[in-house]
């Protein structure tokens, strides 16, 4: 059986929800940017609700935005809170190369943390029997 690999990550004719969804973020925000002194684009307003106006799921608004921000085409510039706007610096559109090649990165690290994590935990296991025999003896010299 042959592989068919138009799906392959690599593959930039096949475009993520995800990516979408954060286009459209990025765009609704450029709506509603206005210049600044320095002619920098800036959004200011609730991000949450923005996504609510959209009708995304909220568990994709820390996905998306951590996306935008790693890929460089948002940055927050002063972080909103209760009644309080955030503001965000619109640098550039996202892309679909970018965007892949920034979920393959993230993907990546995520194995290498999850390595980490198995290290860290074999050798706390390995420290803790060790901690037992020097306890044993310790009590067996006295």
């Amino acid at each position: 059986m042959q592989r068919d690999d138009s799906t392959a990550p690599g593959d930039l004719t096949v475009v993520p929800a995800l990516y979408e969804h954060a286009q459209n973020v990025y765009n609704e925000m450029l709506v509603h940017a206005t210049p600044s002194d320095e002619g920098l684009m800036i959004y200011e307003g609730h991000l949450t609700q923005l996504f609510r106006k959209l009708r995304l799921s909220t568990p994709y608004y820390t996905q998306i935005k951590n996306q935008l921000t790693g890929m460089g085409c948002i940055e927050q510039i002063r972080r909103g809170g209760g009644s309080a706007e955030s503001r965000w610096v619109l640098w550039k559109e996202p892309t679909l190369e970018e965007w892949k090649a920034a979920t393959a990165t993230r993907a990546r690290r995520g194995n290498k943390t999850s390595m980490l994590e198995r290290q860290i935990r074999d050798l706390t296991d390995r420290m803790s029997v060790l901690e037992r025999q020097v306890d044993s003896l310790i009590k067996e010299a006295a």
